[in-house]
């Protein structure tokens, strides 16, 4: 394991919160060791600048989730580098841990990051991966990437992190919902929506804001495409040529990082992306109106 770029900043509280809410057991035994590449870079106008606070805590989770379940061993690492072709082909998949901005533009890294997916291996985003390879107020840089992880955030936070929102787990049988109890629950943080790239025809929703119960005034900004079908989904699977992605849009509030169940739901797409656990990912239905 790399040494970690953004060493944690939090309380020693707070590191033995995440450290007590990490999964001590992988819902599925590895098929093989597994290694998992780590990158949590964030580009602005083409240089590095800070990103969310949330990233020391989420890598946190990942080194502990790693030594604790032997279900993967991480490689933090933000050098572009990484993304060349002799050097991707070490891993098993890419964890894009609140990336932001167009990371690298050269057509070799994006073709080797494209054939690593297509090819059998996985991806995994959280949060702020939505608004990866696109830079505001454009968001058209590098639309494979968008069309690959399911969708580009174009459209601001109708709820930010001190706000409620209520989750319905839309997939109750599958492995990467097992962890929460019941149909809906109340959680807080940010919310990314979706409008390029986003369609139920590709994507299988396992989690999304149930809008029955969560303020949908107008104050919210909700992009007219989604007050349309008012489909907000927060967490979805889907299969890209031979790979297998898994997105979560949790993970800008810090205080996500020691929840047992976002943790292990976390974990279980991971799994998925590495191509450990199975899972249905066939494209969900409409919502219905």
């Amino acid at each position: 394991m790399t040494v970690n770029p953004t060493p944690f900043v939090g309380t020693e509280e707070e590191k033995q919160r995440i450290a007590n809410a990490v999964p001590k057991q992988a819902p599925a035994q590895p098929k093989k060791a597994r290694k998992l590449l780590v990158t949590s870079l964030n580009i602005r106008d083409g240089e590095p600048r800070k990103g969310h606070a949330a990233i020391p805590y989420g890598n946190l989770a990942l080194e502990l989730m790693g030594k604790q379940t032997g279900a993967f061993e991480p490689v933090f690492d933000n050098d572009i580098d990484m993304f060349l072709p002799q050097n991707l082909q070490q891993f098993d998949a890419v964890f894009f841990n609140n990336t932001v901005g167009v990371l690298f533009e050269d057509a070799e890294r994006q073709q080797a990051l494209m054939d690593f997916v297509t090819g059998g291996k996985g991806l995994v985003g959280i949060h702020a991966a939505g608004a990866t390879f696109c830079q505001y107020p454009r968001y058209d840089q590098w639309p494979a990437f968008g069309e690959m992880l399911g969708g580009y955030e174009n459209g601001g936070h109708p709820w930010g992190i001190d706000d409620t929102i209520t989750i319905r787990v839309e997939d109750r049988s599958s492995a990467l919902t097992r962890m929460f109890q019941e149909e809906d629950f109340d959680i807080q943080d940010e919310v990314f929506q979706f409008k390029d790239h986003y369609s139920r025809e590709k994507l299988h929703v396992l989690l999304r804001i149930n809008t029955d119960k969560t303020d949908t005034g107008p104050n919210r900004r909700i992009l007219p495409d989604r007050r349309a079908d008012m489909d907000l989904a927060m967490s979805w699977i889907r299969q890209h040529g031979q790979g297998r992605v898994f997105y979560s849009s949790f993970g800008h509030n810090p205080k996500l990082y020691w929840d047992e169940r976002i943790l292990q739901h976390f974990l279980a797409g991971t799994q998925y992306a590495l191509g450990d656990l199975a899972a249905d990912a066939t494209p969900s239905a409409p919502l219905k109106p």
